[in-house]
C-alpha cells in the first residue's frame, strides 16, 4: 500500500501533467482533478471550473454546480500548495476559505455581488451565476460549500450546517487524507449519514422481520411521501444505487401515473405502488420494543436499490406544490451486518430487486465487453511516427487503473520510468473522456453538457443500441477525436474566452461535425497526433460563432450553463449552421 507521502507526490505529478496538457495553472488543474474525484464519489455530477476572487470584498470561488431544478447549489474553493511534502492547514485557515466562499453565496443571494467588484465582461460566467442565484433564491433550498486542499486539514470534522438567508447550508472539507482514502484505500469519499429528525423532522417507524443471521437484518413498514421527497431534494441521485441511476437515466421520463396518483388519489398510493427496496450499512434507533417495532433516527450509507422512479416522481410532485401529507410508500430496509460481504450483498440485492427492469445487470455487462476491448486494443496499438521507445495510448477502463499498472510494472525505479515512457501520462484517456469525445462528434453537445456521468450513461445506451464492436480503426479514430477535442480546449484557452469552456468546446466540436463530418481525416490526425494549422484556423471561426450563440439565450436572463444542457440550444445552433451565410468557407461541398 502506498504511503500518504507517496500519494502526495503522485498527486502533484498528476497536477503538473494536467497543467501542461491543458495549458492551465496548477491551481486550476488541481480544481479539475479533485472535482473529477468528487464526480466519481457522487458528490457532484457536472461541476464547472471558474475562478473569481475579490480580496477587497473577501470573496473567492473556484467552481460551482447548480442543479437542473435550481434547488441545490454547490460552490467550491481550492487551496493548492506547491510543496515537496504535505503540510497541515490550520483550522483558522480552513474557516477563512469557507468564509470567502460563504460570502460569495451571501452576496449573490442578496443581489449585492453585482454592485461590488464583479464585472460582466471580465467574469461573464460568474456574473451569470450570481444573477441566477439571486433570481432563483426562493427555490434554492440547499447550498453546499466545499474546501478542496492538497494539505492535511487540522479541522477534521466538517463544520455544523447553518443557514444563509434562509437557505440551508452545509460545509465539506476535502483534504489530502480524504483524497488518499478515496484513491488509495478505496473508501467512499462522502458516505451518506442521514439524520432524519434533525434534517427532515421525521423518523422511520418500521417492524423488524423475524430473520436471524449474521449477514443482514430486515425491517419493513412505510415511509411518508414528504420525507422521501425531502430526502431526494437534499441528496439527489446520491440516494440511488448505481444501477438504479442507470435505469432512471435510460428511462428519461418521469412516470406520469405515479404523479397523477400523488395528485388525485394520494390515499390509494400504498395500494397501487410496489414500494421501495433499500439498504443501509448501519442504523441508529431512537426507540425499540420487544414486539419488533423500531423507530430509526439515523441512517448510514442508505441507498435505494428499487423504487428510484417512485422517489423521483414524488419529488416532482412535491416541488409542484402537491400535498403529500396523506401519501405513504411501503419500504423494505436491509441493514448489512457482515461488512466483509457488503459489496457482494448490495450487488445481489440490487440485481434481484431490479430483475424485471430493462436496464439491468446483464445490460451493464454488455458495456463491459465494449470497455474491455478498448482496453485490450490500447495495449497493442503503437502511436506512429514517434522516436524510440514506441509509445501507446492508455485506455483507463477503471478508476486509478493507470497508477495501479505503473506501480505493478515498476518494481524498480528504472522499470517504472520505462513503463511511463511507453504509456506517457499525457496519452491517458479515461472511459468518461472517451464518451465525451465521441458524443461531441456525434452531435450531442447538450448531453455532454450535462456532466460526465449523465453523458457516460447515455453513451452506454447508444453503444448498446448500435451494437458497437471496437476494432483497430475504431480505436485510432476515437483517439483522433480525443486529440481534436483536447486541441480545441487549448485553443479556447489561448483565445481568451472567459467562461463556459466545457460548453464552448463540446458545441464547437459538434458544429465542426455538422459542417464537415465527411471530410475530416481522422487517420491523418492519428498519424500526426495533432490537428494541423488549417483545421485549427477553421476551429477559431467556429468557436467565435458558437460563443455568440450560447451566450445569447433566446430567453432573456437565462443561465448559460443550464441553457447549454437543453436540446433546444443545440437545435437553434444547427439552424444557424444550416444558413449559407454562416462561415461558408467551412461548409462541406455537396
Amino acid at each position: 500500500m502506498r504511503s500518504a507521502e507517496t500519494y502526495f507526490k503522485e498527486l502533484q505529478e498528476e497536477i503538473n501533467n494536467e497543467s501542461l496538457k491543458s495549458s492551465i495553472s496548477k491551481k486550476e488543474a488541481f480544481s479539475n482533478i479533485v472535482s473529477g474525484y468528487l464526480v466519481e464519489g457522487e458528490v457532484f455530477s457536472s461541476p464547472n471550473i471558474c475562478t473569481f476572487k475579490s480580496m477587497r470584498d473577501g470573496i473567492c470561488i473556484d467552481g460551482y454546480e447548480l442543479s437542473d431544478e435550481m434547488n441545490t447549489l454547490h460552490v467550491f474553493i481550492s487551496d493548492f500548495h506547491e510543496e515537496n511534502q504535505p503540510k497541515v492547514i490550520s483550522k483558522e485557515e480552513v474557516m477563512n476559505l469557507i468564509n470567502q466562499a460563504e460570502m460569495f453565496v451571501y452576496t449573490a443571494i442578496t443581489g449585492q455581488l453585482h454592485s461590488l467588484s464583479i464585472n460582466s465582461e471580465k467574469h461573464p460566467e460568474v456574473y451569470d451565476l450570481a444573477r441566477t442565484i439571486r433570481d432563483n433564491h426562493s427555490t434554492i433550498r440547499h447550498a453546499s460549500i466545499h474546501v478542496m486542499t492538497n494539505c492535511i486539514s487540522a479541522l477534521e470534522e466538517n463544520p455544523m450546517q447553518d443557514e444563509i438567508e434562509r437557505t440551508q447550508t452545509t460545509y465539506h472539507i476535502w483534504d489530502l487524507k480524504k483524497l488518499y482514502d478515496f484513491n488509495i484505500e478505496g473508501k467512499q469519499i462522502d458516505e451518506l449519514h442521514i439524520k432524519l429528525n434533525e434534517q427532515f423532522n421525521e423518523s422511520l417507524r418500521l417492524i423488524k422481520a423475524p430473520v436471524e443471521n449474521d449477514i443482514y437484518e430486515c425491517y419493513v413498514g412505510y415511509v411518508s411521501g414528504t420525507l422521501l421527497a425531502k430526502a431526494y431534494e437534499y441528496y439527489g441521485n446520491r440516494l440511488m444505487e448505481r444501477n438504479v441511476r442507470s435505469y432512471l437515466q435510460a428511462r428519461g421520463k418521469i412516470n406520469r401515473g405515479i404523479i397523477a396518483t400523488a395528485k388525485n388519489d394520494p390515499t390509494m398510493f400504498m395500494a397501487y405502488n410496489n414500494g421501495l427496496t433499500t439498504i443501509a450499512e448501519e442504523v441508529i434507533f431512537s426507540k425499540q420494543d420487544e414486539s419488533g417495532f423500531v423507530e430509526i433516527n439515523e441512517l448510514l450509507g442508505w441507498q435505494i436499490v428499487n423504487g428510484g422512479q417512485t422517489t423521483a416522481s414524488l419529488y416532482r410532485a412535491y416541488v409542484s406544490k402537491e400535498d403529500l401529507s396523506e401519501l405513504f410508500v411501503q419500504i423494505k430496509l436491509n441493514v448489512i451486518k457482515d461488512k466483509n460481504r457488503k459489496d457482494e450483498l448490495i450487488s445481489k440485492i440490487s440485481e434481484y430487486a431490479n430483475s424485471q427492469n430493462k436496464i439491468s445487470i446483464s445490460d451493464l455487462r454488455s458495456n463491459d465487453a465494449y470497455q474491455a476491448e478498448l482496453e485490450r486494443l490500447s495495449y497493442t496499438i503503437n502511436v506512429p511516427n514517434t522516436s524510440e521507445p514506441v509509445t501507446k495510448w492508455f485506455y483507463e477502463r477503471t478508476r486509478g487503473q493507470y497508477n495501479v499498472e505503473v506501480n505493478r510494472h515498476g518494481v524498480t525505479a528504472a522499470k517504472k520510468r520505462a513503463y511511463q515512457k511507453e504509456f506517457p501520462k499525457k496519452q491517458l484517456i479515461t472511459k468518461t473522456e472517451a464518451a465525451k469525445y465521441i458524443m461531441s462528434w456525434e452531435q450531442l453537445p447538450h448531453i455532454v453538457s450535462k456532466g460526465a456521468e449523465a453523458n457516460f450513461l447515455e453513451f452506454c445506451n447508444k453503444v448498446r443500441e448500435e451494437k458497437v464492436k471496437p476494432n483497430e480503426k475504431y480505436f485510432r479514430h476515437m483517439i483522433a477525436k480525443g486529440i481534436l477535442f483536447r486541441e480545441t480546449d487549448k485553443l479556447v484557452q489561448s483565445l481568451g474566452y472567459k467562461g463556459y469552456k466545457a460548453n464552448l468546446v463540446t458545441y464547437s466540436i459538434a458544429s465542426l461535425s455538422v459542417l464537415k463530418k465527411g471530410s475530416i481525416d481522422f487517420d491523418k490526425i492519428w498519424n500526426q497526433q495533432g490537428i494541423g494549422q488549417d483545421l485549427q484556423e477553421e476551429m477559431e471561426f467556429i468557436i467565435s460563432n458558437v460563443w455568440k450563440h450560447i451566450t445569447n439565450p433566446p430567453e432573456k436572463g437565462a443561465n448559460v450553463t443550464q441553457y447549454c444542457k437543453k436540446e433546444k440550444c443545440w437545435e437553434l445552433l444547427q439552424n444557424k449552421l444550416a444558413k449559407p451565410t454562416l462561415i461558408p468557407h467551412l461548409r462541406e461541398e455537396e
